[in-house]
């Protein structure tokens, strides 16, 4: 490219104006969009970045205290606590993904009845996640629970396990509970995905003499990928960002062990009354998740450009 190219400000000024005059209307449709998102994300957003440099007490008045609060954070051993915690619960999607995938491939091979199968599956997501954690924090309470009591009294278990004093079997139980009620989520979208794959493949494959597991690895999951990366990044988004279960089942605790960030907010917000580091939290929060996020979107439009 030429210098004078490069520098063509006239040329692109031109050009700029010939595309508004040729797309104004496109543009005052979204005009609307634009002032919502301005107004009801990208402010409070830029609020919320200004309040995590602030010492803010609840019901008080906010202090400059510029980057004190990040130094707290990263000086503070329990948020380490907490944001293992939260790679942790937001990995556990494989185990979602898992369930997911095997269960959509069974009811594809379903001939009579699919239907009721597939309603069977979905009972778990249509109830509320704050009843669902409701009825397992009762399903799974050590003392008076009936799930305990079963395993002791057939002898599967020696003595009731108390999960809620022990880190790695609260985060087990909270993961058990998550995975319980948003699995079906992800079976929707492979199943609807692999609807979409046309029989043609299939029957290539065997023409070929492509046994069942030839055939997933080379036309199925190829085919499938997408969907999967779309149900992956939804589902880490949501467990990085939904508290009630967590709340329900173990309150963050024991400790810190399952206070994923979203909940290590909120209990500097509600609990502790500290609203300047609970914002600080929030932006920490933030870019874990753009950067999920940018990782999915990255690897999705690679596979949706497919080989060269």
């Amino acid at each position: 490219m030429s210098t004078q190219n490069r520098f063509d400000f006239g040329g692109r000024t031109e050009r700029y104006r010939e595309t508004l005059s040729e797309n104004w209307f496109s543009y005052l449709l979204i005009l609307p969009v634009l002032v919502f998102l301005v107004l009801l994300m990208w402010l409070p957003f830029a609020q919320g970045v200004y309040m995590s440099f602030n010492d803010w007490p609840f019901g008080g008045d906010p202090t400059w205290v510029g980057l004190g609060n990040y130094e707290f954070l990263f000086g503070w051993e329990p948020f380490y606590t907490s944001l293992k915690a939260t790679l942790l619960f937001s990995l556990t999607t494989a185990f979602q993904l898992g369930i997911a995938l095997v269960a959509a491939l069974a009811v594809r091979e379903i001939r009579r009845g699919k239907s009721l199968v597939t309603g069977t599956f979905l009972l778990s997501y249509t109830v509320p996640p704050l009843v669902t954690g409701t009825i397992w924090a009762y399903l799974l309470q050590p003392d008076l629970g009936p799930v305990f009591g079963f395993l002791t009294q057939w002898g599967i278990l020696e003595e009731t396990v108390y999960w809620g004093s022990q880190g790695a079997a609260a985060l087990g139980v909270v993961v058990f509970v998550t995975t319980w009620t948003f699995w079906p989520f992800m079976f929707l979208i492979i199943s609807a995905s692999l609807e979409s794959i046309p029989e043609e493949m299939y029957e290539s494959a065997r023409m070929y003499g492509a046994n069942r597991f030839q055939t997933f690895l080379r036309v199925t999951l190829p085919q499938l990928k997408s969907a999967i990366l779309v149900a992956l990044s939804i589902r880490i988004i949501w467990n990085m960002t939904k508290i009630s279960q967590v709340l329900q089942l173990t309150n963050g605790g024991p400790g810190y062990d399952t206070s994923i960030l979203a909940v290590l907010l909120y209990r500097f917000a509600y609990g502790q009354g500290r609203m300047g580091v609970s914002y600080a939290v929030g932006v920490i929060l933030l870019l874990l998740t753009i950067g999920f996020v940018f990782v999915f979107i990255r690897e999705f439009e690679r596979t949706s450009e497919g080989p060269e």
